[in-house]
């Protein structure tokens, strides 16, 4: 459930982010290089930013921290956003092959489209 919430913040932001990404693109921290990494690294990297908001007053050590963990986060923003646009791109070749009653176009769109979906449902 905790994903799905995830996956429809991102889809919203997705729509009207351009500005977003250019500074997204600029980021540190580490980087996520798939869609199951990105969504682990969104996981934990807002718990520790939740706990360290939660303190009263933030240090320098906790800003520092919270500089890395704000930069590995925008990477995973970075990763939904494309996997997202992906997703979108296969939808649409899923409904666009039906309407043309091209099987093949339909199957492996399709397929491709549930397979990535499904990292978001988990």
């Amino acid at each position: 459930m905790k994903r799905i919430a995830i996956a429809l913040l991102l889809t919203s932001l997705t729509l009207g982010a351009a500005h977003a990404a250019e500074e997204l693109e600029d980021a540190g921290g580490q980087p996520a290089q798939d869609l199951s990494q990105a969504v682990d690294y969104l996981e934990i990297e807002n718990d520790r930013l939740d706990a360290l908001l939660q303190k009263r007053e933030l240090t320098d050590d906790d800003l520092a921290i919270i500089e890395q963990l704000s930069e590995t986060l925008a990477n995973a923003l970075n990763t939904v956003r494309s996997e997202v646009d992906t997703m979108s791109e296969r939808v649409q070749e899923v409904r666009s092959g039906a309407a043309d009653k091209d099987h093949d176009r339909v199957r492996e769109n399709g397929q491709d489209y549930l397979e990535r979906i499904k990292t978001l449902m988990q």
